[in-house]
């Protein structure tokens, strides 16, 4: 089989020219280029369309530095969220200045509530275990004391082995320097410094 000859410039003179073709080959050949030179043209017709297209879709959405309408939804309900958690810092930095200033005065939110007669006798109070933090540890020898904030009992109050607290449902079981054993409820808890 002959290798095709791409010479588009003597053919294109020869059509030019009129100059009759010499074999049906050649014929052959120059239908086949004309085939070729219509599909790269409808080729670059299909493009070019497929550009402009792209373009008119494009016309309307906004520039690359600006937001567009989902984006300002975006970042308003962000803009929300950013509120909500910072009303929430500060409800939980001043939950505790609030609770201060109700023991400094003397009022316990709790307290105040007491439930008539007819059902006290039917009210149970559910029994929840303190929070004991650790203030002070002295260990010298046999000697231990620790200085404790247990919910319910005296700021700073000074405890021994063997103390009770709680009205009795609580116990100091051992001190020791890295921490006190105690018992609330006949179950055993550990505080550690």
């Amino acid at each position: 089989m002959k290798s095709l000859n791409l010479n588009f410039g003597e053919r294109f003179r020869k059509l030019r020219e009129n100059e009759a073709l010499q074999s049906p080959e050649e014929r052959k050949k120059n239908y086949v280029y004309i085939l070729i030179l219509i599909l790269l043209l409808l080729l670059v017709l299909y493009t070019m369309r497929n550009f402009v297209e792209v373009n008119s879709l494009n016309s309307g959405a906004p520039l690359p530095g600006e937001p567009s309408a989902a984006d300002n939804k975006t970042i308003d309900s962000a803009r929300e969220l950013n509120a909500k958690y910072e009303a929430y810092l500060k409800l939980r930095e001043e939950s505790p200045q609030l609770a201060a200033l109700a023991e400094a005065v003397g009022r316990s939110p709790v307290a105040a509530v007491v439930p008539p007669p007819s059902l006290a006798s039917d009210t149970s109070v559910p029994e929840f275990v303190p929070t004991v933090t650790i203030k002070a540890l002295v260990v010298l020898g046999s000697d231990k004391i620790c200085t404790l904030d247990i919910d319910g009992e005296e700021s700073g109050k000074i405890f021994k082995p063997g103390a009770t607290f709680g009205g009795g449902k609580g116990k100091i079981l051992s001190i020791d320097a890295k921490g006190v054993d105690w018992t609330w409820a006949n179950k055993k808890y550990r505080t550690s410094l």
